[in-house]
């Protein structure tokens, strides 16, 4: 009787510690799998800033374009009416064409402004890249043998 005691007492302590290395085996499953995911989804977010970045160069061209065109086609008015009221373009309307050509400087800030942008995403992107990376590898050092063994140690 004592024997069975026993012997029903071990198995229960040996089944109670199976599950509990079962359990923690799946915690630590789960936990790669939570922090794969987080890095899935700072790759994913790393990809969007990409294609924004690609968006904002597209978007400052189009603009420096646009005020390259509002510029030239104001110029060639001024030009025009100039030339038609018979005025030499030497002198002060010279430097009326002059405050027209400034709109080169907008051109270039439109530029610049669409550049940055592009340049802030892809920052954005390189630390979401660091981030995935720091989630990978902190899934790659989940690790259950140490409760395990603490579990069988007890």
């Amino acid at each position: 009787m004592c024997e069975l005691t026993t012997m029903i007492a071990g198995g229960t302590a040996l089944l109670s510690t199976a599950l509990s290395v079962t359990q923690q085996l799946r915690q630590a499953d789960s936990q790669r799998n939570d922090f794969n995911f987080l890095a899935a989804q700072q790759r994913n977010a790393a990809a969007v800033d990409e294609i924004q970045a690609q968006q904002a160069e597209q978007a400052g061209e189009a603009d420096a374009d646009a005020a390259r065109q509002k510029a030239g086609k104001r110029l060639g008015q001024l030009q025009a009416r100039l030339a038609a009221q018979g005025t030499d373009l030497s002198g002060s309307p010279r430097d009326l064409l002059g405050d027209v050509l400034a709109g080169a400087g907008d051109v270039l800030s439109l530029r610049y402004d669409g550049l940055r942008n592009a340049w802030e995403n892809r920052v954005r992107g390189a630390s979401r890249q660091a981030q995935a990376r720091t989630y990978e590898t902190v899934a790659g050092n989940v690790d259950p043998t140490l409760g395990i063994a603490k579990t069988l140690l007890s």
